[in-house]
Formats: C-alpha cells, structure tokens, sequence
C-alpha cells in the first residue's frame, strides 16, 4: 500500500505542495490532482504522475513560490520539454530545472507580450557547443509558439538551452554556465588567432576537444582541478609541441586573468595534447 501525501498548499490542477509519510516536503504532479483538493487531503496515488524530492537542501516551498501563479498549460509544456530532453540527453536532467523553465517560460512569454525584448547574446555560441540542448530547445519553441499563438525569437531557443545544459551539472547555477559559454567562445578564438586558422567544427578532433572543455571549466568553475607532481610527460610534451604549448600558456594566462585561477600541468598537459590534434601542428 501507497504511503499517504498530504496536500500542503494546492498550486493549480497539476501541482500540489505536499508532505510524504516522514513529513518530507514534496512537491507531486498529475493531471487534476489539485482539483477540488484542499489543505490536509490526503491525495489520490493513482493521480501522482511525478514525485519532486529536492536532494540538494533546496526548499520546495522555494520553486512551489516560482510557479504558484503560474497557468496549468506550462506544466504541460515544460513537462514535455524534459521528457523530450531527457530521452535525448539519457535521463540526465536534475529536478530543479521543472520549476525553473516553468518560471523562464511564463516570464519570457509575458516579456513577449508587453513588447519587452532582451537579446541573448551568446545565442551562437549555444547554437555551436551544445548543439543537442539547442536542438531540444528549438523544438520546443516551436511547440509553444504554435501552442500559444506566439512568435517568440531564437533567441529564447537559446534561452531554454541553457537551462538543460546547466541541469546537467552537478552544480546548478546560472551564472557559472553563462560564463562557461563564454569562456568556451574565449578560448576557441584564442586557439584560432593565435594559429591563423578556422577550426573544423565538423571534425571529430574538434568534437573531442570541445567535450574535454566543457569538463575542463566545470571543473574549473568547481575548484576541482587535477593536480600530480609528475612533470616528466609534461616536460617531452612542452619539447615537442612548442606552437601548442605557447598557445595553451595564452589561455593560461586569460584564466588566471578572469578567475585568479593558475592551473596545473597536468591541466596543461592535457590541453596541450587536444590542441595539437584541431590545429596543423600535428
């Protein structure tokens, strides 16, 4: 037998704020669960479709404040983006992002219509290094303009992307995946002046390079970078790829410059070696 929810506060038809068996908050979801439900019910089980238990000391009553005026159809709306991305992206998404595309989506669609504009100015640079989220996020623009009646820009494409992509880390914050996107654009073009090149962006080199940035600022941005005391590979390495080292010693220099952060040569040394594979030198 199902332990019992108590409803805690109904947030529309969909959503209840709720207590499970050990007094936990919880935040359930399913179609008409809140309808007719009132402040100490104990809920319907067969009406539960989701379960939202926040792992990380976040407050449900903190997202159930997102979204608690919020109309019923960007339940529906979020709620197929996630699943769309999560069959795409392998289940990888954090709970958290519901709450927050909910709360993206409604306030975008109401900038829309007062006839408020805000550019996103990195829309290229998502289009460029995460292509799947952008995909996802395009598709799902699509949905809500032909849902909504709306002629939403790319832009919010973009928008929606970010979400899903900073879902995925083990630290959600905004601010650290807008800043990763930069410094992603940052470090490629430091690569392409200095080698006087275009880098395939269809390579697999380039692919190879990109998913190992990615983790490299994550890693970065988490303070938890690699570090040994074995600088016999780094120093042959440094030897034989000159060109390559100068250039990683560049985007040392720009990290130490934007995050008072000097990283190993381990870190080095692995930047080192994708480097020469998207650029001539190898």
């Amino acid at each position: 037998m199902a332990e019992p929810i108590k409803a805690i506060k109904i947030l529309n038809n969909s959503l209840v704020l709720s207590s499970d068996a050990d007094n936990n908050e919880i935040i359930v979801m399913g179609k008409g669960i809140g309808f007719n439900s009132k402040t100490g019910d104990i809920l319907d089980p067969a009406k539960i479709e989701k379960t939202f238990i926040l792992k990380d000391g976040t407050s449900p009553r903190e997202f159930a404040r997102l979204i608690e005026h919020v109309g019923e159809e960007y339940v529906h709306i979020v709620n197929k983006i996630i699943d769309d991305a999560n069959r795409q992206l392998h289940g990888r998404l954090s709970e958290q992002v519901f709450f927050t595309l909910i709360d993206h989506i409604s306030f975008a669609i109401e900038r829309y219509r007062k006839g408020i504009s805000i550019q996103n100015r990195l829309l290229y640079e998502v289009k460029r290094f995460y292509p799947q989220e952008f995909a996802i996020a395009s598709r799902a623009l699509n949905d809500i303009n032909q849902q909504m009646t709306l002629e939403l820009p790319e832009e919010e494409a973009g928008n929606i992307a970010f979400h899903l992509v900073n879902a995925q880390t083990d630290v959600q914050n905004m601010e650290n995946t807008l800043q990763s996107v930069k410094m992603l654009k940052d470090i490629f073009n430091i690569i392409q002046y200095n080698f006087h090149i275009v880098i395939d962006k269809e390579s697999i080199n380039y692919s190879r390079f990109l998913t190992h940035m990615q983790f490299f600022i994550q890693r970065l941005l988490e303070n938890s970078l690699i570090h040994s005391n074995d600088d016999f590979i780094f120093d042959q390495v440094t030897k034989e790829y000159p060109d390559a080292y100068k250039c990683s010693r560049l985007i040392k220099d720009y990290i130490h410059n934007l995050l008072n952060i000097d990283i190993s040569n381990d870190e080095m040394l692995y930047l080192i070696i994708h480097i020469v594979r998207i650029t001539p030198e190898q």
